[in-house]
């Protein structure tokens, strides 16, 4: 229960068990003020009968009951201060949480591999190649150089995104009609990071295609650009 001092409204937690069933004299930690006590109303009460003594040997219940003081312990109230270094050490925590989520984020793309797409969006790694990036106007044509057969493959990557991106290496893969792959080659498009919307074209010449590549695949590399 909290009790309050009479003198200055000091406010102290006592156990009510403290104060016995008729309660009891108690004496203020802050300025020394003493004053009697009553339980809770909703304390148990208990009327206890007195033993019977001599008339000359009479005890003195309102001594005893003035002598019997409980020095009483402070509450304690929470301060602003300790209210900004709760707050403090709450937002410390969730800077900590997230460091350590970025910092391991190798190990939990690796344990969960749709986050590898959650990290790309906020701008970290490890990212899905060729994230914010498309292929468009892939184009291949068959020919020849000096009498050897070749395969051009042409198109462009475009920046969908809203953020500068670097752009990847491409894998350029030939196919059967079992979609098995024959033979595969990479290629690095440019050097420079592509700004939102912006498009750079590619080119690479295939020598002596596999005779039995029937298709084309060009995707992003994950081996970085």
């Amino acid at each position: 229960m909290i009790v309050t001092c009479t003198s200055c409204s000091k406010r102290y937690l006592v156990d009510a068990r403290a104060l016995g069933m008729a309660g009891r004299n108690v004496r203020c930690a802050n300025c020394g003020h003493s004053w009697f006590q009553t339980p809770p109303a909703d304390a148990p009460q208990l009327f206890e009968l007195p033993l019977a003594a001599a008339p000359d040997q009479a005890p003195d219940f309102a001594s005893a009951r003035r002598d019997a003081r409980v020095q009483l312990p402070a509450v304690r109230r929470s301060s602003a201060r300790g209210q900004i270094i709760g707050w403090s050490a709450a937002a410390i925590a969730i800077v900590v949480l997230a460091w350590g989520l970025i910092a391991a984020r190798a190990e939990i793309v690796g344990l969960w591999p749709p986050a590898g797409r959650l990290y790309a969006l906020a701008g970290y790694g490890p990212a899905v190649a060729g994230t914010g990036l498309e292929l468009r106007k892939v184009t291949p044509s068959r020919g020849s150089a000096d009498g050897v057969p070749t395969l051009a493959v042409d198109g462009e990557v475009v920046n969908v995104s809203t953020v500068v991106r670097d752009v990847p290496k491409l894998k350029i893969a030939l196919r059967d009609g079992n979609d098995k792959e024959l033979q595969a080659m990479t290629i690095a498009v440019t050097d420079q990071r592509l700004l939102p919307g912006a498009s750079v074209p590619f080119h690479t010449v295939i020598t002596r295609p596999n005779e039995a590549a029937t298709g084309v695949v060009v995707s992003f590399s994950s081996t970085g650009p």
